[in-house]
């Protein structure tokens, strides 16, 4: 089952959304997407938490 990440799920006015067959998979893409939509060039660990736990499966 795929994984979804949106970026309005944690707060951003944003319709970014992507999907990966396995978790792993999410993080490299919503670097690029963070950097180039958001200008966040480095996620703290606070953040990238954040997303991670934002991850959902789709059934």
């Amino acid at each position: 089952m795929p994984y979804v990440y949106k970026c309005r799920d944690i707060g951003y006015d944003c319709s970014f959304e992507f999907k990966a067959q396995m978790e792993k998979d999410l993080m490299p893409r919503i670097r690029i997407h963070a950097r180039y939509a958001h200008n966040i060039f480095e996620m703290s660990p606070e953040m990238e938490k954040k997303v991670q736990g934002s991850f959902k499966e789709e059934k």
